[in-house]
C-alpha cells in the first residue's frame, strides 16, 4: 500500500511540475494516470494472492 500511495503522490508532483512549466492545468492526463496505477495494483495484489 505503501508503494501505491508513493506512485500516486510522484504522479501528482510531477504532474504539478510539467503544469507550472507548461500553463497548461489539464488534470484529465492525471486522473486516466492514477486510475491505471490504482487498477495496476489491483490486478498485481490479485495475481500474487493465487500463486
Amino acid at each position: 500500500m505503501k508503494y501505491l500511495f508513493l506512485a500516486i503522490l510522484g504522479a501528482f508532483i510531477s504532474w504539478i511540475g510539467l503544469s507550472f512549466i507548461l500553463k497548461d492545468w489539464d488534470q484529465q492526463g492525471l486522473t486516466i494516470l492514477i486510475i491505471g496505477i490504482v487498477i495496476g495494483y489491483i490486478i498485481r495484489k490479485q495475481t500474487e494472492d493465487k500463486l
